[in-house]
């Protein structure tokens, strides 16, 4: 699973091609089969000529990552506040934004060439499709949120949520949605959400996300009849300001709450 993960750093760029190389040379074939272990060491060197002869650019996605950087640091200079532990964290916040604009990220040619060469190797796809449902959940759910989560269809994906409903992980399932917003109906999780009358999570998801649909999320939440479960929806609403005061009595109205 090490090239699964290093390949899956790289092609979200997590990492670059200097630091994808020193993870490739850690890794202990010692026990792979004779034909992998040439594909790596082929891979490895391939990657290298690559990186020397390929010149680094800042293309359109790294344009695009300094950009927002910039934007949130602007935003954190202008928050004058005289509460030590918000300051201490704004500065913490500050500081880390500057470290990760410093990050040397592949672009260009370079990084389309490397991601290539990961994506269509033979040892990492086959590591990659021995993953079972819960293994690949795992493994998508690491992170909040990728570019390039696992090409997959609704039902693969409807897959991997009844595997985080059997498991009860409503962190994972979120996670999930988050890495496919705009490319997944969502309907098992937030049916699963309301079910459960999970008002934290049913938020989260309406907040983080693009592709529900709320018209219908507030249908299924009404039809519940649980009142306590909607005024905390509503209160929580508020307080992201998903819903305003107005829209909330629009509901009460249409519904005959």
């Amino acid at each position: 699973m090490e090239l699964v993960n290093l390949m899956y750093r790289y092609v979200n760029r997590f990492i670059n091609s200097n630091e994808l190389i020193k993870e490739l040379k850690k890794i202990d074939i010692c026990n792979y089969q004779d034909k992998d272990k040439e594909v790596i060491n082929k891979l490895i060197k391939d990657i290298e000529e690559v990186r020397e002869k390929t010149p680094n650019e800042i293309d359109k996605v790294e344009k695009k990552r300094l950009e927002e950087i910039d934007i949130l640091l602007d935003k954190f200079k202008e928050v004058n506040t005289s509460d030590n532990e918000l300051k201490e964290f704004i500065e913490k916040q500050y500081n880390n934004l500057l470290r990760d604009k410093e990050r040397v990220r592949d672009g260009g040619k370079l990084y389309t060439r490397i991601a290539n060469l990961l994506t269509n190797n033979s040892v990492i796809n086959k590591f990659a499709s021995k993953m079972n449902d819960k293994e690949l959940l795992t493994f998508i759910t690491r992170y909040i949120s990728v570019p390039l989560p696992p090409p997959i269809k609704q039902e693969d994906f409807n897959d991997l949520v009844k595997v985080g409903i059997k498991e009860d992980n409503r962190e994972a399932l979120w996670r999930l949605a988050v890495n496919y917003d705009k490319k997944m109906d969502f309907t098992l999780i937030e049916d699963y959400f309301i079910d459960k009358r999970d008002s934290y999570y049913l938020i989260e998801l309406i907040s983080a996300t693009d592709s529900v649909n709320l018209d219908n999320i507030v249908s299924k939440v009404v039809a519940t009849n649980d009142r306590e479960f909607m005024i905390d929806l509503a209160n929580r609403s508020l307080e992201l300001s998903i819903f305003t005061k107005e829209d909330i009595d629009k509901i009460k109205e249409k519904y005959n709450l």
